[in-house]
């Protein structure tokens, strides 16, 4: 006589099975996301340094027409790869992706007209403000202050927030604009203008990051707050610290 299954504890066995099968499966695909949002973060930083060195170059190739065409060709790959560093991001938050939505977000923070260019330019620094810039990517750490040097602005510099803020201690009273990335090592963005408003309840402040400001700024609270979406051009950067410097607090 041969002894009978168990039906029970073999139903069992396999829902435990199905259980930790889904449980793994879905601890792989929020591992997946994160790493698809840190590396469109990633690609957000060197697109911002392709696209600022690209006008960089473009202003010296006015008399070579071959050059000013690869370089306009350049833009239009980092555009591209703008488009799909936002796709990206959506993907890993399981968020739908509108192409076409983005070309045009895209073509309306690029498209600056003579008027308004020249509008800008004439809101000099008053008394050379103090700027103090706190991003982790060098290359682009140093075109954001060739930019901001350039237009005026003194611009005291650290690669993370602990450095900014031995900064800031040492410049009390002199720091007009904080403009910071949000995700450092040591101190992000976040947790340095904390520390900061504990010595400067007023002081101005620009956040920029690679991450949408939706996903840095969850709470409807802090919408308001200036924020600077990577990538960016040389133009954007100086109109949005304008603005900011403008913003009365």
């Amino acid at each position: 006589m041969f002894p009978k299954k168990n039906t029970g504890d073999s139903g069992k066995q396999k829902r435990q099975t199905t259980a930790i099968d889904l449980a793994t499966r879905t601890r792989d695909l929020e591992e997946a996301n994160k790493t698809a949002s840190f590396v469109a973060h990633e690609l957000n930083n060197l697109l911002t340094v392709i696209q600022i060195n690209t006008e960089f170059l473009l202003e010296t190739a006015g008399e070579n027409p071959g050059s000013a065409q690869e370089l306009a060709e350049i833009q239009g790959a980092a555009r591209r790869a703008s488009i799909l560093a936002r796709q990206l991001l959506a993907s890993s938050r399981l968020e739908l992706f509108d192409a076409n939505l983005a070309k045009t977000g895209l073509k309306k923070k690029s498209s600056v007209t003579p008027e308004k260019s020249a509008a800008r330019l004439e809101k000099t620094p008053r008394v050379a403000e103090t700027i103090l810039l706190v991003e982790d990517e060098a290359a682009l750490r140093t075109l954001a202050k060739k930019i901001l040097s350039q237009k005026g602005y003194r611009v005291l510099e650290a690669s993370d927030g602990a450095i900014a803020l031995r900064l800031a201690a040492a410049h009390v009273g002199e720091i007009d604009l904080v403009l910071t990335d949000v995700a450092m090592p040591n101190l992000g963005g976040r947790g340095l203008v904390e520390e900061l408003r504990e010595l400067s309840p007023g002081i101005r402040v620009l956040f920029m990051s690679g991450y949408p400001r939706e996903e840095v700024f969850p709470d409807k609270g802090s919408a308001n707050h200036p924020y600077l979406q990577k990538p960016f051009t040389g133009e954007t950067l100086f109109s949005e610290v304008r603005s900011a410097l403008d913003n009365v607090t």
